[in-house]
């Protein structure tokens, strides 16, 4: 075997990445401070810091306020909000959030489309690629002050050739959006399943930053889940591991959109769940009387008002509802099992209803009552979702 010794250009990248993803996480800092939380030497960091400035990248902020002492004052850096723009497209399988934004996150434009299943993938991705150029436009932003583009979909995906394999709900054939959306807007193309993108977006983010293992729950309108092990994600060999919407339930159960039957998707997604209380209030309206009046007024149950509906206090309705929490429950205490992860990251329609969050734990604990009460924690991104998951599947692909 031949020592071919240490390739230097991956260390410094990797320096690189190091002092970015510290600067994203904790703000501002001086390169004294810098070099002490990644261990690097100080004259290693002032250089990378240089070509940092130089290109760029980061900003400095002028002097730290600190107590007065002798010697050199601190100069503070920090990531340069204006250095690229950057797009980020998800679409799902009802509504597609397309959204400008700075280094820093922050939104400089955006637009809502709803997602056209009966349009062929490449006619709509047409229509995505014209609203993103008009959102571009608007700002004055020119291709190359864009970083690239990060598009997430549900289902599988191939992000290395940027292809979704099957969105199950929206496409069934494998469509090649990097290619489409490249050729169409002249900038880099990443894609990633959804999944991977929320829990990509909870380690730059969220409450996964100071987490090695964990294990993020999406729930509503469908129900799906992403591992994250040593920080990475860990991708199965066919990238659909940990995908607990299609773990079964028995194998007479609904038909999934994946094909098969019995899916958990199929019983406790939202859509699921609206379908099983109105077959109920459909065979007697009068044993749901807060239901029957709640209709009465011009309501209508939909996933974007399932705070509305779950809240309501119909009997027959929260023992639906209590049963579909009590089914994820037994999934997510098998995960447990399973995977052991340090933390479980919650985010979701469902999640945020008045006292779901607090019954669902309740309901795990119920099958282990071993289980801390820090062990589940509620996403600190999903408020922001509609840019801050792509965004981040952006930032690694090609910023840190």
């Amino acid at each position: 075997m031949t020592f071919r010794g240490i390739n230097l250009e991956n260390v410094k990248n990797n320096n690189r990445s190091a002092i970015l993803q510290l600067l994203n996480n904790n703000g501002a800092m001086s390169r004294k401070d810098i070099a002490g939380r990644t261990g690097l030497t100080a004259a290693s960091v002032t250089l990378i810091c240089t070509e940092l400035l130089d290109e760029g990248i980061i900003v400095e902020l002028g002097e730290a306020v600190e107590e007065k002492r002798a010697g050199r004052k601190k100069i503070l850096v920090d990531l340069n909000p204006s250095y690229k723009s950057i797009l980020c497209i998800g679409i799902e399988s009802d509504e597609t959030f397309i959204s400008v934004t700075d280094c820093k996150g922050n939104v400089l434009n955006s637009e809502i489309l709803i997602t056209d299943k009966k349009a062929g993938p490449e006619d709509f991705l047409e229509k995505i690629a014209m609203e993103s150029a008009r959102l571009l436009w608007d700002k004055g932003i020119t291709k190359n002050d864009v970083l690239g583009a990060a598009v997430s979909v549900p289902g599988e995906v191939d992000r290395e050739h940027g292809v979704s394999i099957n969105t199950f709900s929206i496409w069934n054939t494998p469509v090649r959006i990097a290619d489409i959306l490249t050729k169409k807007l002249g900038i880099p193309i990443v894609v990633e399943n959804n999944l991977k993108t929320s829990a990509e977006s909870e380690m730059l983010f969220g409450s996964g930053r100071t987490e090695e293992n964990f294990v993020l729950l999406k729930w509503g309108p469908g129900v799906g889940s992403s591992i994250v092990i040593d920080r990475k994600i860990y991708q199965g060999a066919g990238g659909l591991a940990a995908e607990i919407g299609h773990v079964s339930t028995g194998k007479d159960g609904k038909l999934c959109n994946c094909g098969r039957r019995g899916c958990l998707e199929t019983e406790i997604s939202t859509h699921a769940i609206i379908g099983d209380i109105e077959e109920e209030y459909r065979k007697d309206p009068e044993s749901m009387p807060v239901l029957d009046s709640w209709y009465r007024q011009g309501n209508k149950m939909t996933y974007k008002n399932t705070g509305q509906w779950a809240a309501l206090r119909d009997e027959k309705m929260q023992k639906i509802l209590t049963s579909k929490i009590d089914k994820l429950a037994f999934g997510m205490r098998n995960y447990k099992s399973l995977l052991d992860p340090g933390k479980v990251i919650l985010m979701g329609y469902m999640f945020d209803v008045p006292g779901f969050y607090e019954r669902f734990i309740g309901a795990v604990k119920g099958y282990d009552n071993q289980i801390p009460d820090n062990y589940f924690v509620r996403s600190e991104t999903f408020t922001r979702r509609k840019h801050i998951e792509t965004l981040a599947t952006a930032m690694n692909e090609w910023f840190f």
